[in-house]
């Protein structure tokens, strides 16, 4: 029997607050999340008033989680996804937040028809309009389409074809570019294919389509399914014809190698290849490289079991998957380890500043673009320094009305430092904090592979 949305986020509660709650997050969390926050002032108000959490308090708290990643328990998340998910089965989604979560349809329509797409977008008399009818704050601004996207540009240089066996560069990358770059921030990806062709790595822009994380985070779990179990099998099979999968975007990168994991080692089909027996369990130790142990069967196995948000796809596919899926920063770093790497900064003389974003740090990679911006003599960069900085822009809930305040109220640190460095160019790999940097601060944002 399924639980209900409400039973799924009160195990949230019950692991995180009251008598038997670990309660680290009430202070762990404070500053940098709007949902932990809310959650203890729920539950503490509950207690003293001895009454349960009403259904409506438990919708709006699921709305305050943003799926940065901060947070520290893995099952936390995944329960906040599933409460998400059920809530929408259950009363459906609205037409603005399908509209707005589904950033592929808006990005390839908006670009196909940019320029009238443009021209509506600077009428005053439509722009107001448009706005309200998509649940977007007044004070956001809608996104300014490329006359032509990334994946169209590909097209035409004959990037989405294999080259074939008949092909002699050693390094071969099929290159996840994500919806962001695809069709809002082509630069970044044309960047991506410069620095690689100039190291002489074959390029193949496989058939994708988004990684999901904007539907999973709006709760349309159904179509957010279809679309990952569509980039499996794609990204697979260039697997198979021995490309390296490379994303530069920290968000899909963090949803292939971390997200999509989720129990897959706990299923019957990995135990059963890895060996372990009838015995015991091998599970997973440690982050970094896998590293297993192995633990009583007998008492475990109906704890540890593959029944989560993504139980439905093939765990085998999903473990291959992400153990094979690469940062491009951390790719092109392992490339300047191995031989030297052919780049130059573009702009040698700019001092920068670095964020990491959420997603980013959240892979546990370290900061590959900042180790390569700084091997250069000339180079003058800093780093934001801090695990749980947060621009608070969470993709696509920052445009709607009533999380834009939010957004603003998360990311004020952030902006406060980023400001204090007035005279230095910001430099982010998140698409998603660049949007919310140029539009808080009115500064010039560059993803690193520009500056290269």
């Amino acid at each position: 029997m399924s639980l209900s949305p409400e039973d799924l986020i009160l195990k949230v509660f019950e692991k995180c607050a009251g008598k038997s709650g670990c309660d680290v997050c009430r202070l762990h969390m404070e500053e940098d999340c709007l949902f932990f926050p809310e959650l203890y002032r729920l539950q503490d108000q509950a207690e003293e008033a001895r009454l349960s959490v009403c259904a409506k308090d438990l919708r709006h708290l699921l709305d305050l989680c943003t799926l940065c990643g901060l947070c520290p328990c893995q099952d936390i998340r995944m329960f906040i996804l599933q409460a998400k998910a059920a809530f929408i089965d259950e009363k459906g989604i609205s037409l603005s937040s399908r509209i707005i979560s589904d950033v592929e349809t808006v990005g390839h329509w908006g670009t196909t028809f940019s320029t009238v797409a443009n021209q509506l977008n600077r009428l005053t008399s439509v722009f107001p309009l448009l706005k309200k009818a998509l649940n977007v704050h007044p004070e956001r601004h809608l996104p300014v389409f490329p006359k032509e996207s990334f994946f169209l540009w590909a097209k035409k240089r004959g990037l989405n074809s294999k080259k074939g066996s008949n092909s002699r560069l050693a390094s071969k990358v099929a290159y996840f570019v994500g919806c962001s770059a695809g069709y809002l921030f082509p630069e970044v990806g044309k960047a991506a294919v410069r620095i690689l062709e100039q190291n002489n790595i074959e390029i193949f822009v496989p058939p994708q389509e988004c990684c999901s994380m904007p539907l999973i985070m709006e709760g349309d779990k159904k179509t957010a399914l279809k679309k990952i179990h569509t980039n499996i099998e794609s990204l697979l099979r260039s697997v198979q014809n021995g490309y390296d999968i490379v994303c530069s975007c920290p968000t899909c990168g963090y949803f292939f190698k971390k997200l999509l994991l989720e129990n897959a080692y706990y299923s019957e089909a990995f135990q059963e290849k890895s060996g372990a027996g009838n015995k015991v369990m091998k599970v997973p130790f440690g982050s970094g490289e896998k590293r297993f142990i192995t633990v009583p069967k007998g008492i475990y196995q109906k704890l540890l079991k593959d029944d989560g948000y993504f139980s439905s796809l093939d765990p085998l596919k999903r473990i291959e998957l992400s153990n094979k899926v690469k940062d491009m920063g951390e790719y092109l770093l392992s490339i300047q380890v191995k031989r030297k790497l052919k780049i130059d900064l573009t702009c040698p003389d700019i001092p920068m500043v670095y964020y990491a974003s959420c997603h980013q740090r959240e892979q546990e990679i370290g900061q590959p673009y900042y180790h390569l911006l700084k091997s250069f003599p000339d180079s003058d960069i800093i780093q934001i320094k801090g695990v749980m900085q947060c621009c608070g822009m969470g993709g696509h809930l920052g445009y709607k009305t009533s999380f834009h305040p939010h957004t603003l109220k998360i990311g004020e640190p952030l902006f406060e430092r980023l400001l204090s460095e007035k005279d230095r160019t910001i430099i982010t790999d998140c698409l998603s904090c660049r949007i919310q940097f140029q539009q808080t601060m009115s500064r010039k944002v560059f993803h690193p592979l520009e500056m290269f």
